[in-house]
């Protein structure tokens, strides 16, 4: 009979293993770090997504909505892609929004999805497009 579960127990260590060398808390990357702002949009724009290092606020006027526990994925979007991150809280396949951190084109790009919170994807209606960001926003 045990010999039946060492297969199994061998097969989830090594699942669990590499997605633990592709997931982080570490901080954001410096080149996605700052205001963005839908692509269509000028700076002083009411609607944007704030990214620091360690922390994501999306802001509408007046409304807020921040989350200081996040997490990075390298390698979810699969293999042969290497030069997306995703963005999520740190409840990665329970995130109310997930942010794909852009970085295989001159200038960074990043793309906002709210899947598994529609109100909050009403309050920051970012749509589908990338968001570009604002020159002179870096946030360390």
């Amino acid at each position: 009979m045990i010999k039946r579960f060492i297969p199994l127990l061998f097969t989830f260590t090594m699942l669990s293993s590499s997605m633990t060398n592709a997931m982080t808390g570490d901080s954001v990357a410096a080149e996605f770090r700052g205001e963005w702002i839908p692509a269509k949009a000028s700076c002083n724009s009411s609607l944007k997504t704030v990214i620091e290092a360690n922390k994501v606020s999306f802001i509408n006027g007046s409304q807020t909505a921040s989350y200081p526990k996040l997490e990075q994925c390298f390698s979810c979007m699969g293999h042969d892609v290497n030069n997306i991150t995703l963005l999520s809280t740190d409840a990665m396949g329970d995130s109310p929004f997930t942010i794909y951190l852009d970085s295989s084109k001159k200038i960074p790009a990043i793309q906002v999805a709210f899947d598994n919170d529609k109100k909050l994807g009403t309050r920051f209606p970012f749509g589908k497009s990338s968001l570009k960001k604002c020159p002179s926003t870096s946030l360390k």
